[in-house]
């Protein structure tokens, strides 16, 4: 019975999926934000989305909202994300396609094109725009970081900071273990100091 409800839905899903065309190519208007035509993509369930390369060298790849310009798989290894490569185009010939199949509905899926990136050639599938990672916000994390990773910056800047600090308390330590034995050395030579002149007197 169970089996049997499962492979129904799974039916009354491929039946009602549709495909939603993305065109990708180079901007009529000279903006490399309309790279992607829609740059905002809807899809339910099963819908299957369709790049559509006709102009230009561009690719479609999957990247991840803090690092918009990279591939997902790299800032992310437990995303498998999709990468069309360079697909070169023109004049409309040689035209090639890639196609992404929404599996959920609820998760945002963002892509970028690797020529245009920096310069706010990116897109998304499914986009809250109720939430703080918004289309917006995308295309300006691109054009912000000039197609360069965060996690490449942060990460060697953090590992700096604690190897620098770490040296104080070691420069710290000697300074105070050397004050130390100057400090014994005074006091004994003033401890000794009436014994050495009984010394001298009797030698006198």
């Amino acid at each position: 019975m169970l089996l049997t409800t499962v492979a129904f839905a799974a039916l009354v899903t491929s039946v009602y999926a549709k495909t939603v065309v993305v065109t990708v190519g180079d901007s009529t208007t000279g903006n490399p934000m309309d790279t992607f035509q829609p740059a905002n993509v809807t899809a339910n369930q099963g819908d299957v989305v369709l790049f559509n390369f006709t102009e230009g060298n561009h690719t479609a790849t999957q990247s991840t909202f803090s690092s918009p310009c990279i591939p997902a798989h790299i800032t992310n290894q437990t995303i498998n994300g999709f990468d069309s490569g360079f697909r070169d185009t023109d004049n409309g010939t040689a035209i090639t396609t890639l196609t992404f199949t929404v599996t959920d509905p609820n998760t945002t899926v963002w892509f970028y094109d690797a020529n245009t990136c920096s310069q706010g050639g990116v897109g998304g599938i499914n986009i809250n725009e109720s939430s703080t990672e918004t289309l917006d916000g995308f295309q300006r994390n691109a054009i912000r970081l000039n197609g360069t990773n965060t996690t490449g910056s942060s990460t060697s800047g953090s590992t700096s900071s604690p190897t620098a600090t770490s040296t104080s308390p070691a420069a710290t330590g000697t300074n105070s273990a050397a004050s130390a034995a100057n400090r014994a050395v005074v006091n004994g030579l003033v401890a000794a100091g009436p014994a050495l002149l009984a010394l001298v007197a009797l030698s006198l």
